[in-house]
């Protein structure tokens, strides 16, 4: 079905999108500015849309409505200082996970040498930390061929090859030596509560990058316990988490004597990391 029958002016395509969407003006004006790659404060220098727009936009358009990522359309995301390509079925990185890297550079009690991060996606976090940590040498995993795909990618065009290895494993399978910071994303969702996520979240995004399993804390569990492996004595171990999984957690950390963690909270106020290791400031299990 075309939602813009003949060529239309861009005030007029803004306004159908508003509609068709349910969202106000400012909000379809920077849908219609990212669809079209163009700055919102250049959208009305043009009056006439070309035919070709009309139909990509209506095509692209058609796709929101059916719920699909505005960053699976447009294939970009941005992240922190970076905009970086996304592939259609690997985890899109969300605005929590830019003040996660702002944490880690502020907890970490020595400088890094090396950084190993699980389940890396699209490569942001190991993007952000190589400029962070200019010195570090990082090696970023994934389970997901596509999502290694996606990662090498992005750290090319960064030119951050001769830095960040890509590597396809689950979890430690495969690695040997320490690190100094040992990060990850994990999927921490419970498995009950993925009905209940949005249709673009939960018909789109890769379940396996979601779905944490019964209480949503079976990967992160196992990514703890292995994880004492494989980080140095000095070093941290920096997870994002859910906040109603904090008193598993804690529970867990404390059954399993992990004597030193702390819980942070997000830019919302809502505990979502957490830190267990040698971290800044903290000389004890807190959550604060």
């Amino acid at each position: 079905m075309s939602l813009f029958r003949t060529s239309k002016n861009m005030r007029e395509i803004v306004k159908i999108v508003s509609k068709e969407l349910q969202i106000t003006r400012d909000e379809a004006e920077l849908v219609v500015a990212t669809l079209i790659a163009q700055p919102r404060f250049e959208m009305y220098l043009n009056e006439k849309i070309d035919s070709e727009t009309v139909a990509l936009l209506n095509m692209k358009l058609q796709q929101l409505k059916e719920g699909v990522p505005i960053e699976y359309i447009t294939k970009k995301v941005q992240f922190l200082d970076y905009q970086l390509v996304i592939y259609p079925g690997v985890f899109i990185p969300r605005l929590e996970t830019e003040y996660f890297i702002e944490l880690i550079g502020k907890l970490t009690t020595r400088t890094p040498k090396t950084i190993l991060e699980i389940g890396t996606g699209c490569g942001a976090i190991a993007v952000s930390l190589a400029h962070v940590f200019p010195e570090a040498q990082i090696v970023a995993t994934d389970i997901s061929p596509t999502a290694i795909d996606n990662a090498s990618e992005n750290i090319r065009h960064y030119n951050l090859r001769d830095r960040v290895t890509v590597a396809q494993c689950d979890l430690f399978a495969g690695l040997t030596g320490q690190f100094d910071i040992i990060v990850s994303n994990p999927p921490y969702v419970p498995t009950s509560r993925i009905p209940s996520l949005p249709k673009s979240v939960k018909d789109f995004e890769p379940i396996l990058a979601i779905d944490g399993g019964y209480q949503g804390v079976q990967f992160i569990e196992r990514l703890v316990r292995e994880g004492k492996q494989h980080v140095k004595s000095h070093g941290m171990m920096a997870i994002e988490i859910d906040e109603d999984e904090v008193n598993i957690l804690r529970q867990f950390l404390v059954t399993n004597s992990f004597r030193t963690f702390v819980i942070k909270k997000d830019l919302f106020g809502r505990f979502r990391y957490l830190f267990v290791g040698d971290v800044k400031n903290e000389k004890s299990k807190n959550s604060h």
